[in-house]
Formats: structure tokens, C-alpha cells, sequence
């Protein structure tokens, strides 16, 4: 499973201050190919310059140990080693222990009137759909580590104790067949000054033999609404922020199917006696099928109603309790529905005060991250909460309990307000100097 690194928060702050607010995150597998090449190339050694001074000496001074060129050049006989077995496979040096410099060698190495030219082997990226190499910047490891490849699986123990496999490999769009002719050409007509950008090797004189692993790179896509308008738009997981130039390439190939990507919520029981379980998901596999393009989902109320209880433990039993539209889906909490609430009453305020909260989701699905809204037409819930920032602000100012009893009993509500904000050691005090006569 691919580790993002997008920072959640932080990109749903940056895309609200542009006037879109995030209602989910999709996933989707794009699929590239890791070509395997043996190639041809000129690209300069970087131990070149050793190279050079290793003739340079067998040049001046034929016959020399290995040990002896050490020697001269005040580097480890094992480096010196490496070098010229390197340079007789290449047909530079003659010699088993004493060694001289061949002609090829000269040309090569000291005169440069000729090419150094190894055979080597890559690995060249490419799009899965035109055979165009990627750019360089997904050849980084954070990259790499999460591209998916299709023999690639792991086993794991469910929840019944049976072992499975799990295979992470699966192309939200096939992979076109492989052309090798049409990979080299794609390869070599990329010119020298233009090599660098797509990680080519600069001196790459000839693509001997290739052949390939069938990958996928993750690629997240915001759903979003801006003005009563649907948007959509491809989001780099691995970037802290989400910019998405490093994977702008594949948006040619992708535009017209995430323009009609939704949010769906499925329900299912296995057996009838079974409790009812859900997932989030997309559209992606009906996604030429049917489209409604002035929506980001299609959710059924039923079906958010069991999943809301079963991530939040509500019980939505009015209509109006319920957020579900063509762009957002949540809560609208009531006085009925805080007070049915046998626990978790707390952090559904929390989410209230934040006016959301998120479900990270199994990726399987297509649906990385759902933004759940919470809002409130309650006067009761309206005043509990501004009780329970009285009582933050009472406390980061470190008020005496006098000063903060003569702000609550402002609120006709007040005791009920902290017995469901589980301010138990509050109240108490408060009945204690009421009735006791204690002073704090």
C-alpha cells in the first residue's frame, strides 16, 4: 500500500483559502512499465579520472603491479583492483599481473579520439498508455518504494484466523501491450539536452535488448465543490501540499474519466443474520455508464445512515438529522440525537466545533479519504458549545471558581450542559460551595 506523504490538514486549509472545499480524496492505480534495458553508453565514469591516471602510469611506466599504480597514486590497492578488471573487460589494459595499455585504450583514455562506450543495464519508467519515459522527479525514492509492481503481494491473517494473499497491483486503466519498437524509439528521439528531464542517460548511444514489469503509480484526485460547481483535480500523494506537477503527464490520459468521478457508499450482508458492514468507494468501474455531472456522489440515506452509526454511533431518526447532498454528506446535530448518544458525546462535539471530520478508507476501494460534515440548527447545541468555550477561555485565563460560576449561571442550561460535557469535578465544586459554604 502506498505511505503518502500529504499533510491532510494543511491541504484542505490551502485548496479552502481558494474557495473549494475538499468533500473527498479518490485513488486510483495509473499504469507505467519498468523497462529493463541493456543499453550502449558514453556517459563519463564518474571514477573516470582514475581511470586516466591508471593508463597515464601503465603508459609511462609498462609492467606495473596493480600494488605498484597503488602506490603512485596514493589510492587502495582494492580500488585500484576494481579499476583495472573494469578496463580489461572494456579492452583498455593487457596483463594478468603486470599490465600494459593497449591501443583502444590510448585512443580512449588518454588521446580521447575515441568514445568510451559500456554496456550496461537500466531501468527506464515509462507511461503505460503512450510509452513516453517519465520525468525524472518520480525516479526519487519516495516514488519508487511506492510504485506497485504486479508480482508483488503479501499474506496476511484475517480476522478468523485464516491466512490470505493480498495483491496491491490492480490498473484502474489496462495497460496498453507493450511495442518495444515504439519504447526505443520514444527513448532515443528525446534529445541530448533534453535527456536529463526523464532520467535518460545523457551518453545513451543504443537500446541493445529490453523487456518489462508491469507497474502502477498511486495517484490521488480531490473532489471538491467551489461556488455550487463540482471540481475535481489530480493531487500528488507524495508531496507534502499536493502539487501535482510531478504527475501532470498522466492528466492527458485521465481528464475525461476523473471529470466523472463520485463518491459512492456501499452496504452488504454476507448472511442474513449477519450484522450489515459498508465501504466507501468510487465509480470508477461504471464510470462510462452513468454520470451525473452536477454531482461529486450518489449516496443512499439508508445506507449513510448505518455507516454514520457505525463510525460515529448515532441514530439518525429524523430526516433533518441527516447532510446528504450532491456535494456533501454528515450530520446535523439535534438535542434528540446528543442526548440518545450513550457515549462519544464529546468528540462529536469536537467535530461540531471543527464543522467536519475525515475517514481514511480502504484504498481497494478507491476512496482514500471522506470528509464528514457537522453542523447544528440546535439552540440547545448552539449554547452547549458556547458554555463549553466559556469554560476553555475561563481556564486558559486560570479563573477562580466564583468567576467562573458567574459566567455559567448566565446559561439557564448550565447543569445539564456540564454533566453531558463531563465536567462532573466542575459541577461538584459548584454544588459544594452552593450548599456547604466552602470557599475555593
Amino acid at each position: 500500500m502506498a505511505l503518502f506523504n500529504l499533510d491532510i490538514e494543511r491541504y484542505y486549509h490551502s485548496k479552502k483559502e481558494k474557495g473549494y472545499e475538499v468533500r473527498s480524496i479518490a485513488y486510483i492505480q495509473y499504469p507505467i512499465y519498468c523497462v529493463h534495458a541493456t543499453i550502449l553508453d558514453s556517459t563519463p565514469d564518474p571514477l573516470e579520472n582514475l581511470d586516466k591516471a591508471i593508463v597515464k602510469s601503465l603508459d609511462k611506466i609498462e609492467g606495473l603491479t596493480t600494488l605498484e599504480i597503488a602506490q603512485i597514486l596514493s589510492v587502495q590497492k582494492r580500488g585500484i583492483d576494481l579499476r583495472v578488471d573494469k578496463m580489461i573487460s572494456e579492452g583498455f589494459i593487457n596483463g594478468k599481473t603486470n599490465f600494459s595499455v593497449t591501443e583502444l585504450g590510448a585512443n580512449v583514455l588518454i588521446e580521447g579520439s575515441a568514445k568510451r562506450i559500456q554496456r550496461r543495464q537500466y531501468n527506464f519508467y515509462i507511461d503505460g498508455i503512450d510509452f513516453k519515459p517519465l520525468p525524472k522527479e518520480l525516479y526519487s525514492f519516495k516514488y519508487l518504494k511506492s510504485f506497485l509492481n504486479e508480482n508483488e503481494y503479501t499474506y496476511y491473517t484475517n480476522s478468523h484466523g485464516e491466512t490470505r494473499t493480498f495483491k496491491p497491483f490492480k490498473p484502474n486503466i489496462i495497460h496498453e501491450p507493450l511495442v518495444k519498437e515504439m519504447v526505443v524509439e520514444n527513448i532515443l528521439e528525446i534529445e541530448e539536452k533534453d535527456r536529463e528531464n526523464s532520467a535518460i542517460p545523457l551518453g545513451l548511444e543504443e537500446i541493445e535488448n529490453i523487456d518489462f514489469t508491469k507497474m502502477t503509480v498511486p495517484i490521488l484526485v480531490a473532489l471538491m465543490v467551489k461556488e455550487g460547481k463540482p471540481h475535481r483535480e489530480l493531487v500528488d500523494g507524495f508531496s507534502v501540499l499536493g502539487d501535482p506537477e510531478n504527475i501532470l503527464s498522466f492528466l492527458p490520459k485521465l481528464e475525461e474519466k476523473i471529470n466523472k468521478l463520485e463518491l459512492r457508499l456501499d452496504t452488504w450482508q454476507k448472511n442474513e443474520n449477519d450484522l450489515t458492514k459498508f465501504s466507501f468507494t468510487s465509480n470508477w468501474v461504471e464510470i462510462d455508464k452513468k454520470y451525473d455531472e452536477g454531482k461529486l456522489q450518489f449516496v443512499q440515506n439508508e445506507d449513510l445512515k448505518i455507516a454514520l452509526r457505525k463510525l460515529y454511533k448515532v441514530n439518525i431518526a429524523k430526516e433533518e438529522e441527516l447532510i446528504n447532498t450532491d456535494f456533501e454528506i454528515g450530520v446535523n446535530v439535534t438535542e434528540d440525537l446528543l442526548m440518545n448518544l450513550e457515549f462519544n458525546r464529546l468528540q462529536l462535539l469536537r467535530n461540531l466545533e471543527r464543522g467536519r471530520d475525515y475517514q481514511m478508507t480502504s484504498l481497494k476501494n478507491g476512496i482514500w479519504i471522506v470528509y464528514i460534515s457537522f453542523r447544528t440548527n440546535s439552540s440547545f447545541v448552539k449554547t452547549l458549545l458556547e458554555i463549553k468555550e466559556v469554560l476553555n477561555n475561563a481556564r486558559s485565563r486560570k479563573l477562580d471558581l466564583a468567576r467562573i460560576e458567574e459566567k455559567l449561571v448566565d446559561y439557564e442550561i448550565h447543569r445539564k450542559a456540564l454533566v453531558i460535557l463531563e465536567e462532573y469535578d466542575l459541577l461538584e465544586k459548584i454544588d459544594m460551595k452552593k450548599h456547604m459554604q466552602i470557599n475555593y
